[in-house]
This record gives structure tokens, sequence and C-alpha cells, in this order.
């Protein structure tokens, strides 16, 4: 076992919102001293994809109260919301994403900003594409074949951009196709273009819809229509326009199969409707219960869920903002806006514009596509070479192994779990690379509860000597 040192350097690779609240925690817990070396090639550590747009109309879909960046002061957003807008601000509004990435930024440099010397903190402009491990720690190799040495490795990259699997060759070769609609500038491209043809067809109705049909038709052009499709043509449901208190279940008879457990669930819903007149206090009272409903279901009947029901949940779950949900209701009523259940089969290229063919038979011609469908969130599918290196075979086993679908790794304590079936490195993952273990992982409030975890273990282990072995039976 090494000798540890009394300050330890902890590499993260991740400058979006789980890798920040990530190093924000390790400033907080860092009593003894660290230094961080953060790996992103993003210019502003704190915004990532999810908070970096600039259109004021794309809401967090999350009240203002649950954004807290520390678990226990859930009024931390807010009140810095009153006092950078300089007004009173409700606790259950829905602010805009671009303010919740400029928080998470100040959030960092204030805690950096307090701690004095105690902290250091280097942004790398780079990617990561491997890492290698001994019994010092951690050496993580860069694009530019640099590395980056450390006695820990904190991994909170998200997930890549947008998949394109499913978009026709002629599609994926046009410029009228947005393959990843945050990709700067590019809705605006179309918000402002008047020389194609002005319908615009967007592939995905979830949440990312929602805000892209936001951008093109406002301060648009006056006749444009949005065509939106996916496989079910369902939006996801909206948010209450008023705070609502959660309706909490007593799951502890509910069983450990999937069909029990979703009896149990509707069962439950409906009485919460009955109790309340609506169901979403049922749901929101499920919130923190679902990671517990879900380590009790075998491989099986995770794999069942995604099939038959992750996406009847995930409408619920993940809700419309209500003022971005009356925005759609103005837009649908106003012909502005139509939602289909179908996927897309061909595309010709037109002179000023693309020839859409959809499987219910349907031809759109429109002036755009925008790719809504979300990332493959299977990270084997991924091609990112930091994720690819933690799979690959080693001598002494694999660093990494996927959880339920790929949907990112198994882990212990949030430590990768190695082919050996043990934690083989000083590597911990928060964030969407645990969802197939956890499920429920992707929000702030379960990334933030991740990142103070993470600190604490990483500084623990770091201090102890304990970082280089796996000290878990």
């Amino acid at each position: 076992m090494n000798t540890p040192s009394a300050r330890p350097t902890v590499v993260v690779v991740g400058g979006g919102a789980a890798g920040s609240l990530a190093a924000l925690h390790l400033v907080r817990e860092a009593t003894d001293g660290v230094d961080l070396v953060v790996i992103d090639p993003t210019e502003d550590l704190g915004t990532g994809t999810a908070f970096g747009t600039a259109d004021p109309t794309h809401l967090l879909n999350v009240p203002a109260s649950g954004m807290s960046a520390l678990p226990d002061d859930p009024g931390h957003f807010a009140r810095w919301r009153a006092t950078t807008t300089g007004d009173e601000v409700d606790p259950h509004e829905f602010a805009p994403r671009a303010a919740w990435g400029r928080y998470l930024a100040d959030t960092l440099s204030s805690a950096l900003a307090d701690a004095g010397s105690r902290v250091t903190l280097r942004h790398v402009r780079r990617r990561a594409v491997g890492v290698q491990h001994d019994t010092h720690g951690v050496t993580v190799t860069l694009d530019d074949d640099s590395t980056v040495t450390g006695q820990a490795l904190v991994i909170g990259t998200g997930l890549p951009a947008p998949s394109v699997a499913w978009a026709p060759r002629a599609l994926r070769d046009s410029e009228r196709f947005l393959p990843d609609p945050w990709a700067p500038g590019m809705l605006e491209r179309v918000r402002h273009d008047v020389a194609s043809l002005p319908d615009v067809l967007v592939v995905g109705t979830g949440l990312t819809m929602v805000d892209i049909v936001s951008t093109v038709t406002t301060n648009a052009r006056s006749d444009r229509f949005v065509h939106a499709v996916s496989r079910s043509g369902e939006l996801p449901r909206r948010h209450a326009d008023g705070p609502q208190a959660p309706a909490v279940p007593d799951i502890s008879e509910w069983g450990h199969a999937l069909d029990a457990i979703v009896s149990h669930v509707r069962a439950h819903l409906t009485s919460a409707e009955r109790l309340t007149g609506d169901w979403r206090p049922g749901v929101d009272g499920l919130r923190h219960l679902v990671q517990d409903l879900w380590g009790r279901l075998d491989e099986a009947d995770r794999v069942t869920f995604l099939r038959d029901h992750a996406g009847e949940w995930n409408r619920v779950r993940h809700r419309i903002p209500s003022p971005s949900a009356r925005r759609i209701d103005d837009l649908h009523v106003g012909g502005r806006l139509a939602t289909y259940a179908a996927q897309v089969t061909d595309a010709e290229v037109l002179d000023n514009g693309l020839r859409v063919h959809l499987s219910d038979g349907s031809v759109r011609d429109v002036g755009w596509v925008v790719n809504a469908t979300g990332p493959d969130t299977d990270v084997r599918n991924l091609h990112d070479p930091l994720l690819d290196d933690l799979l690959r075979s080693r001598p002494d086993g694999s660093l990494a192994v996927t959880a339920t679908a790929g949907m990112g790794f198994r882990t212990r304590g949030g430590r990768p779990v190695g082919s050996s079936g043990h934690p083989q490195a000083p590597i911990w993952v928060l964030g969407a690379l645990r969802r197939g273990e956890l499920w429920e992982s992707t929000a702030i409030p379960d990334i933030r509860n991740q990142a103070l975890a993470t600190a604490e273990a990483v500084l623990s282990a770091s201090t102890s000597g304990a970082v280089t072995e796996d000290v878990t039976p």
C-alpha cells in the first residue's frame, strides 16, 4: 500500500453538471486540502449540454426548491436567484436552465474562494481518452497524448450528443439535418432561416422537443409549422400550476417481482388521484423510492420494464414545466404544431429543404429536420474512448463491466466493478453512468447526493491510503 499524501490530487473528467457538482463537493469537503484537475474541452465549467442553452424559454423541469446544489440547504438555489435577479423568487418557479448553469459555476467559484489555498483547481480543456492505474493512483491520457496523474479519478461525463442511428443515410448527409440541437447556434440558424421551406420536422416528442419547438417558433417566420414525431407520438405530461404535497406509499410489502410492483404502483396512483384529485402527488411520492424498487428487480425484470413500462413512467415522471406546457398548448391551438406517432423511413433532398417519408405512409416537405431522440444510453455504443478503455480487457481484468442494458457501469459504492467482480482502481462514477444500477440517476437531486457521497469517499480513501485497494469484502 502506498504512503498517503497529505494533499491528494483528484482528477475529475466532465465539466457539466455531474463533474462540476463532484468538484464542488470535493472543494467543500476537503478539510485537509486537495488539488483538483477537471478535464473537459468546454470553456466554462458548470453548464454542459443540459444547462448551456442561452434561450430563456428553455426551463428547468424541476421547481427551484428542488435544484439546490447542496443537499443540506434546499433553498440555496432560490436564494441565489433572488440575489442575482434582485427580485423575490417563488421557490416553485421553473427557472431558465441557463440560470442554473450560472448558479453552479458561481457556487463552485465561491467555494474555491472560501477554501483559499486549501484547494486548487486546474481546468484542462482536453478530452480524456484512457486510464491506467498502479499502486500510486491513476494516470489519465488526453487526446493530445499528454497525461494527468492523481490519487483518484471521478468520472461525471453524462451522455454524449443524441444518437442518429435511426436516421437514413440521405438525411444524415444533409446540411438541413441537425443531429445535435444543442450544438452552439444550430437552433438559431433554423429560427432565422427564411429561404428554406417553412416547416420543421422534429424527431422525438420528449422534453427536448419542447425546447426545440419553443426556439424555432419564437420570433420566427409567421408561416413556420412544426411536425413532431416519435414511436408513441405522446408528449410528457405537464406539471401542475402550483405546489402539491407528495403522497408517499408504504412499499414494504410490494415484493420483488415486476408484475407485482407495477400493480402496486398503479393502485397507488389511483388511490392518490382519488384522495387528492390529481395523479401527480402519487408519482412524486414514489420519487425517492424508485431506486429501492429498481434494486429489487432481477435482470430479466429490469429489461422487461425498459421494454414495456419505461416510456410510460418517463412521461409522468419527467414532466413539462407548466409555462412551457402552456406555450405548447398555444402552438397546438394556433395551428403551428402537430404531433404524430410515426418514424422516419426515408428522405430526399429538395432544392430548399427535405422530403421526409414516415412510417404511417405520409410525406412531409420541410426546411429542416431536428433530432430530439436523445442519446444512446448503452455505453457500449457510444464510441467514447475513455469509457471503452474502462471496458477493455487487461491482464488483471477490465476496470468496469456494464450494468443493465449497458446503461453505465456496475459499481460498489460508486466505484466501477471490474470483470474480477471487485473494484480494480481508485475510480468513481456518478450521474448517467450509474443509471443501469439505480435507474433514477440523472436528475440534479440524485446527482448532487452522489456527488457529496463520492467526495466524502474519495477524500477519505485518499488520505487513508485505501484508495488503491478494494477493502470491501
